[in-house]
C-alpha cells in the first residue's frame, strides 16, 4: 500500500469517529464495508491493522484514538475538543471531510461549485508523500522576482493552502530559516532517496501563530484594532481574520475589532480589499500609511 493509500485510510477513520463522536469497532468495521476506499470489498478492518491505524494516527498527525470501556469498548477521539482550535488536525480532517462528501455525491456534482485552485495541485500528492515519509524533494523552481529557473533540494516541513495557491514552507541546503515555496511555480517535483528529520522544536501552528497568511519576515506582532461598518462586521464576526480577534466594541453605527497579529503586506492587502468599511485605528504607522495610500488613490482620480 502506498504512503498516500494510508493516509487517506487514516483520514477516513479520523473523519468517521469526528463524524459520530464514538463508534464500536463492528460499527467502524460497517462503515468501512461502504466505504469508497475499501476497493477490495473487505467487510471488516483485520485487529492488527485497526491498531496499527490507531497508533500510526497518534504518531503521524498528534489524533489519539482511545477505546471508551465504560461505553462498551466504543473507540472516540481522545482530544477532539482541541481539534476543535482551526489547527492542523481540523483541516486535514475538514479536507477530507469535503473529499468524502464530494465522491458520494457524483451524481449532482454538477450543482456543486468549489473555489478554483488554478495550479499546484498535481504536485501535492507528492509533497504528502514527501511529508508522510521524511523524504527531501528536487525542485526544479522558477520565482516570480527571478529571470532564471533554479534547482535545488529541499525538506518539507509542511503545507500550507492560502489564497488559492498551496505553499511548501521547507528548509534549503544552507539555508538557516526555512522558507515558502508556492506549488504553483514548480516547474517539476521529484521525491529524493535523502531521508530528512524535523527540528524538534518546528510546530506548524506555532509558526503560523501571529501571522495572517505566508509573509513573515521581521514584522512582529503588535495590537491592531479596526474600526468596521456594521454590516461588515457580520462579515468578520462569521469568518475571523485571525483567530485573535476579539469584538472590544460594538454600537448601531459602528464595532472595534482588535487583533494580535504581525502586519504582514499580505494582511495589509486583505485590510485594503475591504476599504472604506475598515478604518484603521492603530497602530499609527499603519493608519498613516492607509492615509497616504488614499491621498494617492484620490489624486490619482482628479
Amino acid at each position: 500500500m502506498t504512503p498516500i493509500s494510508q493516509f487517506k485510510r487514516y483520514m477516513w477513520l479520523v473523519d468517521l469517529l469526528h463524524a459520530h463522536g464514538a463508534l464500536s469497532k463492528s460499527e467502524i468495521d460497517y462503515y468501512w464495508s461502504r466505504s469508497y476506499l475499501n476497493e477490495q470489498g473487505e467487510s471488516r478492518i483485520p485487529k492488527r491493522t485497526f491498531m496499527r491505524m490507531k497508533n500510526d494516527i497518534g504518531s503521524l498527525f498528534g489524533i489519539y484514538i482511545e477505546c471508551l470501556r465504560s461505553r462498551g469498548n466504543k473507540y472516540a477521539l481522545e482530544n477532539a475538543d482541541d481539534m476543535k482550535q482551526g489547527n492542523v488536525q481540523q483541516w486535514l480532517i475538514n479536507g477530507f471531510s469535503i473529499n468524502n462528501v464530494l465522491m458520494d455525491s457524483q451524481q449532482i456534482k454538477d450543482r456543486i461549485v468549489l473555489e478554483p485552485i488554478p495550479s499546484g495541485n498535481r504536485f501535492l500528492t507528492l509533497a504528502i508523500d514527501a511529508i508522510l515519509q521524511n523524504k527531501t524533494l528536487l525542485v526544479h523552481y522558477q520565482s516570480f522576482k527571478m529571470p532564471e529557473s533554479r534547482e535545488f533540494e529541499i525538506a518539507p516541513y509542511c503545507l500550507r493552502c492560502f489564497k488559492q495557491r498551496w505553499y511548501i514552507l521547507g528548509a534549503r541546503d544552507g539555508v538557516k530559516e526555512p522558507h515558502f515555496f508556492s506549488l504553483d511555480r514548480v516547474l517539476s517535483l521529484e521525491l529524493s532517496e535523502h531521508s530528512f528529520k524535523l527540528p524538534k522544536i518546528f510546530d506548524a501552528d506555532s509558526f503560523f501563530y501571529n501571522y495572517y497568511g505566508i509573509m513573515q519576515g521581521d514584522t512582529k506582532a503588535e495590537s491592531v484594532q479596526l474600526r468596521v461598518t456594521p454590516f461588515h462586521a457580520n462579515y468578520l464576526r462569521s469568518l475571523p481574520l485571525h483567530h485573535s480577534q476579539k469584538e472590544i466594541e460594538r454600537t448601531d453605527e459602528y464595532s472595534i475589532f482588535e487583533y494580535w497579529i504581525a502586519p504582514t503586506a499580505d494582511f495589509i492587502q486583505e485590510l485594503r480589499s475591504s476599504l472604506p468599511d475598515i478604518i484603521v485605528l492603530r497602530p499609527q504607522w499603519l493608519r498613516d500609511k492607509f492615509i497616504e495610500e488614499a491621498k494617492q488613490v484620490l489624486k490619482n482620480y482628479q
